[in-house]
């Protein structure tokens, strides 16, 4: 429990604006540092390794901010 200034105001409250989903996960794991894997590779979702707590996690989610989110594919 920590409060996380500024974390209320990232996602806008119109569901359909988009929002930088790397300003969630640095507000959330320890002092704001987070190892992003491929951030080049698809941007659409972010992919990387941060501590909370302490601990080691994985981060895996959407980024809205690129292409809405959309999950794309190749052929």
């Amino acid at each position: 429990d920590r409060p996380v200034p500024g974390l209320d105001t990232v996602i806008p409250l119109d569901s359909t604006t988009a929002y930088n989903m790397l300003d969630v996960v640095h507000g959330t794991v320890d002092e704001g540092q987070f190892f992003e894997i491929m951030p080049n590779f698809a941007k659409n979702i972010i992919i990387g390794f941060g501590r909370m707590n302490g601990r080691s996690v994985g981060v895996v989610g959407n980024q809205p901010k690129f292409a809405a989110g959309e999950h794309s594919y190749l052929n």
